[in-house]
């Protein structure tokens, strides 16, 4: 039966992504909504037994995410911009860090129910939070970019900055979970054992990926294979086990994957047809999985009024952080002032990696007390955003003047 109902989410989600781009929103709204259709709370026409399988399935997709974003760099452009664009994401995925762990951090000592469970559960739901907050999806603002013709500032400050935040965000939330693991007491808690905690996860996370990406590359190169079939298939193993090993020898595991993108995309002689297999093969279905499962895992009993205002919150408090770190960031680097009163509002949408770490987090006992509220949070937060994003870039983008009045009509 688990292959009946694999096949119907397939099927329902599709659909549904078409219906959402007819009208104008990302695919990944039609996603959610129909994994909120088939959630077993939702509805029973799929049994909850079928979530169990959804972990493994789920932590694969984020794996091919992951390495998505580190085969998105380029060294011979981090050679140009890196630098300048990697300034404005620290300061705008800071921004929004900061203020949403303080705001979060006396919400759950004063008001939200996590006050009766003391100041470290709330310490740790706070920094959690707080480092989800963090990236940014462009995917919205790319769409809208394309579809004008935008060139400018404004553009290319919003793409630069969103293209070194997933990077930045990884490492507030190995930083975060460590710290609240050590807190919760899962781990020893001093400052010496958290530091070293992150550092050898990380650091073992990309001697991983390296080793892992130079054997793709040599087995590719010695075996001189060059057809999409056959790479996929070396393609999917090396993910695979990069995954696992970082896994098993307790190594962050998202780095692990990222940096095998970045060792693949920029020293393997046919890159060039493992990104198109990734990008232009199986990215849809990939996406298409893993955020159905993300809305079926969602346990939407625990909507209640509060979380909806929190959802409100979070919003408001992060778009704060964002105009703040943004405007601090592009004035430093001494950019227009168009870039430095609109460039944030682009960085607003958000999704993509942030639902795969919110299940991560549900997924482990310790954060059992306030995984609900933090995925309920997330969760609304990414469909309102999801939802407004591609108005509020293409509003932006106007009032700077680097879109076209007309969307570029396609040829009949």
């Amino acid at each position: 039966m688990y292959i009946l109902y694999f096949g119907l989410i397939l099927i329902v989600g599709y659909l549904l992504s078409v219906v959402s781009e007819k009208v104008g929103f990302p695919k990944i709204v039609g996603y959610l909504v129909a994994g909120l259709m088939l959630n077993p709370n939702v509805f029973s026409i799929i049994p909850n037994d079928f979530l169990k399988i959804t972990d493994t399935i789920t932590n694969f997709c984020l794996a091919f995410i992951t390495f998505e974003i580190g085969s998105s760099f380029s060294i011979k452009e981090l050679k140009k911009t890196g630098r300048k664009l990697f300034t404005l994401a620290f300061f705008e995925a800071f921004g929004a860090f900061i203020l949403i762990f303080i705001g979060f951090l006396v919400l759950s000592l004063y008001i939200l129910p996590l006050s009766t469970l003391g100041i470290t559960t709330s310490v740790a739901f706070s920094l959690i939070i707080a480092s989800l907050g963090a990236p940014t999806d462009p995917t919205a603002t790319l769409a809208v970019i394309h579809e004008y013709k935008a060139k400018g500032p404004v553009s290319s400050a919003i793409l630069g900055a969103a293209a070194f935040d997933d990077i930045i965000t990884l490492i507030l939330f190995s930083f975060s979970i460590s710290i609240s693991q050590s807190i919760l007491g899962t781990q020893e808690l001093s400052v010496l054992h958290i530091l070293y905690s992150i550092f050898y996860k990380i650091t073992g996370a990309v001697v991983t990926g390296l080793v892992m990406g130079f054997l793709f590359n040599k087995v590719t190169s010695i075996l001189k294979i060059n057809n999409n079939k056959s790479l996929l298939v070396i393609f999917l193993a090396s993910l695979s086990l990069t995954y696992g090993l970082a896994t098993f020898l307790g190594f962050d595991e998202l780095f692990s994957t990222l940096t095998l993108g970045f060792v693949i995309r920029n020293y393997n002689k046919v890159d060039d047809k493992i990104v198109d297999i990734t990008e232009n093969g199986i990215e849809e279905l990939i996406f298409l999985i893993f955020f159905v499962f993300s809305a079926m895992n969602f346990n939407t009993s625990s909507i209640t009024g509060i979380i909806i205002l929190l959802i409100g919150v979070f919003i408001l408090i992060r778009l704060t952080g964002k105009f703040l770190g943004m405007r601090l960031g592009t004035s430093l680097l001494k950019m227009s002032p168009n870039v430095k009163k609109y460039a944030f509002a682009g960085l607003i949408p958000q999704g993509g990696i942030v639902l795969g770490l919110s299940l991560l987090i549900s997924q482990q006992e310790m954060f059992k007390d306030f995984s609900n509220l933090l995925i309920g949070i997330i969760m609304g937060a990414t469909i309102i955003h999801e939802f407004s994003g591609p108005f509020i870039s293409k509003s932006i983008l106007k009032k700077t003047k680097e879109i076209e009045i007309k969307p570029t009509k396609k040829a009949d």
